[in-house]
């Protein structure tokens, strides 16, 4: 209890010495001073209060001075105005003060990055409790209690928390218990502990962290994180979230107002000055409908492009609008807080309702969260295939109605493969259909009455050294071998009905084959066939007996019929 008073008293002392001034000063604050006068030319030069120290402790004004310029020209008192000889030596004497005066603030203004922490906790509650212990090497330890509020002087920051300590000497300040860090309209960080490193401008906090982004409402949770506040020679502030922590980034429209938020969580995360954001360690994304997941991400908060790159893919979890989309890296594009592209890199491959996609690249165009174009391009070879075609060609676009194929247009050695109608003909061959290019057309009015029937093919049109192979039933019934009908030209257009081919027009140049199934002529003509077994015949009556034959010449003779077998 002595030593308490003791110590009070102290401090009171060293309060009323300021009385003069038109604040109090913090405790935290009157003791940098003191360290200061101490110290001398050592310490914070850039100081005001400390320089009216220790000019008062010298008893000299002019120290009191803080720009040096601002001294009256020496030259015009009267007393060297009545000693012209000493001249000369008056101004060199003031060229050696000026840049005496000068070493030391350059010396404050390089160091400034560095200077340790002065706190100010005058919105401290009454209750606060405080110890200051001085060190040998004029610095200090600083330990309150009982709850504290402040902030370090020169910084805009604001720190709370129900305990701290501050060591001085290595720049660290140890905050416990329902700890807020917050820079304002930046960042705001709520933990049970943390660390703030003055000299390098960095915040640890652990402990159910939660650091709120105020600019745009973001939020990144997890067990621990760490911030690196803007500085000299660190001109855009970082935030590190690491043991798989949860973001969730909010964007603003035009009017300030913020859109659905997108859930992402990984392993780790980096953001960089509210703009960036990057995750690594399997990646999960989730924004509205769609699920994204990968190794990596990056999204930019500017220009609202989010990239999933290695092993990435993506899904709609809305049953009446599910697509799947997989790819090496996959990029999302953003307008007006809405996604309407999905852009996916390096051996793509894009599944819907009754179509499958596969490319080097798959670019898919939105609407309302459904697939309203594709796009399929990129090294090698373009595939889109539905229950009855498959198309190849370099490149293709296909229109989708409701999730479903209604127009593919393939470019560049276009080939399509048809199924044949099985309830006509029963076949393991394909019809196929060659050109420059190929325009297939399905039929979608009978979706809009029957969601539930496959999508038919109604045309395809063929351009350019066009060809086609198409399977004919046969008459004779679905198990006989169909017909088949070769045609060449310059444009070739085949009807379809219900799923088989009704009618092939050929335009310019037309030329081709029409080949019917013959017999086979290896066959043996000659093996016994085994006659069909027939049902028993019904039993006869036995027949009278014939009259006894009357004697004649021929009755000795006997006639036998031999059958040969047929």
């Amino acid at each position: 209890m002595l030593g308490t008073v003791s110590l009070l008293a102290i401090f009171g002392g060293c309060r009323g010495a300021r009385r003069g001034a038109t604040s109090v000063t913090p405790v935290a604050t009157v003791a940098a001073s003191e360290r200061a006068r101490v110290a001398g030319a050592g310490a914070d030069s850039a100081r005001a209060d400390t320089m009216a120290g220790r000019a008062k402790a010298a008893g000299k004004d002019s120290a009191a001075r803080p720009d040096s310029a601002a001294r009256p020209d020496n030259a015009a008192r009267p007393d060297n105005a009545a000693r012209p000889d000493s001249a000369a030596r008056e101004k060199a004497r003031r060229d050696s003060v000026a840049a005496a005066r000068k070493r030391p603030a350059t010396k404050a203004a390089s160091s400034a990055a560095t200077r340790n922490c002065v706190l100010d906790f005058a919105d401290s509650p009454p209750e606060t409790r405080l110890l200051y212990t001085r060190l040998p090497d004029s610095t200090a330890n600083t330990f309150i209690g009982g709850g504290f509020v402040g902030r370090c002087q020169g910084e805009n920051n604001r720190i709370s928390a129900d305990s701290l300590e501050q060591f001085e000497s290595a720049g660290i300040v140890n905050l416990f218990g329902n700890v807020v860090y917050e820079e304002p309209n930046k960042l705001r960080v709520t933990a049970a502990h943390g660390t703030y490193l003055t000299r390098e401008g960095r915040l640890f906090a652990d402990g159910g962290v939660v650091a709120t982004q105020l600019a745009s409402g973001s939020t990144f949770t997890g067990p621990n994180i760490e911030y690196y506040r803007v500085m000299p020679g660190r001109p855009v502030s970082k935030l590190v979230a690491p043991n798989r922590p949860t973001a969730q980034l909010i964007e603003k429209d035009s009017t300030g107002k913020p859109g659905q938020p997108t859930i992402v969580t990984a392993d780790r995360f980096e953001d960089l000055g509210d703009t960036l954001v990057l995750g690594w360690g399997d990646v999960i994304i989730t924004r509205e409908k769609i699920v994204g997941r990968s190794d990596s991400l990056a999204f930019n908060k500017t220009t609202q492009l989010a990239r999933l790159v290695r092993a990435a893919r993506i899904r709609s979890v809305d049953t009446s609008r599910a697509f799947t989309l997989n790819g090496d890296t996959i990029d999302l594009f953003t307008t007006d807080k809405k996604l309407d592209r999905v852009l996916a890199l390096h051996s793509a491959t894009a599944t819907a309702k009754d179509l499958v996609i596969n490319a080097e690249r798959i670019d898919l165009r939105l609407k309302e969260q459904k697939i309203d174009d594709a796009y399929a391009f990129g090294k090698g070879r373009a595939r889109a295939k539905t229950p009855q075609q498959d198309v190849e060609a370099d490149s293709m676009r296909i229109v989708l109605s409701d999730q479903r194929p209604r127009e593919v247009r393939a470019i560049g050695g276009a080939e399509a493969k048809g199924v044949a109608d099985t309830l006509k003909i029963k076949s393991a061959d394909r019809d196929m259909l060659r050109g420059d290019s190929l325009f297939a057309y399905f039929d979608t009015a009978q979706l809009a009455t029957d969601t539930s029937k496959q999508t038919r093919i109604k045309e395809i049109r063929a351009f350019g050294n066009a060809s086609s192979l198409f399977q004919i039933a046969s008459k004779q019934g679905p198990t006989a071998r169909p017909s088949l009908n070769y045609v060449r030209g310059q444009r070739i257009f085949v009807q379809f009905d219900t799923g088989s081919v009704r009618d092939v027009r050929v335009d310019s140049s037309a030329s081709g084959l029409y080949l019917e199934p013959a017999s086979d002529s290896l066959a043996d003509s000659t093996v016994r066939k085994t006659p069909a077994k027939k049902p028993p015949l019904a039993p006869v009556a036995p027949l009278p007996e014939p009259p006894a034959p009357m004697s004649s010449p021929l009755s000795a003779a006997v006639v036998t019929i031999s059958r040969r077998p047929t």
